[in-house]
């Protein structure tokens, strides 16, 4: 019978420390990413805005921020609260959620819910900012002839690769098992990059 010893000698695991590189952590902030848009979903949904029953194609994506983006500076708070100027290396490959653009669609004969032509200030301003031309047409409003803004519909195959420059804020905190608040951050919303080169396909995420 094998003896305590003799098994521990023939399973053995090791703990060897890994070296103190003495790099500080640096902390996630807000500001200005540049980088490409990836892991894009959509739905499209009925709900109530503004106490109106409103109708809107939702896309939903992420934005994989860019290695050019270490040309960027940024000021981040260290552990002992003071203030430091890193470069945007540090912030290459982090995946950010964007808040969803809602493009709100204009009913038709036979449909429940309402005109929220409003609510689509965001969703021109994404398109934009992904350099979509944006047509103009004169049109009769409520007796009235208005120039109206025509909002394509995008593909989510085409999404997956624009560049943009991802305006990042603070999302909702939230709290680990230590109970300690964490912050979170989203994509608030997108910028053209006017120098962006679109991914191909063959380029993996």
């Amino acid at each position: 019978m094998s003896t305590m010893t003799e098994t521990l000698r023939h399973e053995e695991a090791l703990f060897i420390p890994s070296e103190d590189t003495g790099e500080e952590y640096v902390p996630k902030v807000a500001g200005e990413y540049l980088g490409h848009i990836t892991h894009t979903s959509t739905v499209v949904r009925e709900f109530t805005r503004d106490k109106r029953q409103v109708k809107a194609h939702i896309y939903n994506f992420k934005v994989r921020v860019a290695h050019e983006n270490k040309e960027k500076k940024y000021t981040v708070q260290g552990k002992d609260g003071g203030h430091r100027e890193v470069d945007g290396t540090h912030f290459v490959d982090w995946e950010i959620i964007a808040d969803g653009v809602f493009r709100y669609l204009e009913p038709t004969d036979g449909d429940t819910f309402e005109s929220y032509t409003e609510g689509n200030r965001k969703y021109l301003m994404f398109c934009q900012s992904i350099g979509m031309d944006i047509k103009t047409e004169e049109r009769t409003v409520n007796g009235k002839t208005v120039k109206v803004q025509l909002l394509p519909e995008i593909k989510e195959s085409h999404l997956d690769g624009t560049p943009v420059t991802a305006v990042v804020g603070r999302g909702q905190d939230w709290v680990d098992p230590d109970g300690k608040t964490k912050p979170s951050w989203k994509v608030k919303f997108t910028r053209k990059w006017e120098d962006g080169k679109r991914l191909t396909n063959d380029l993996p995420f």
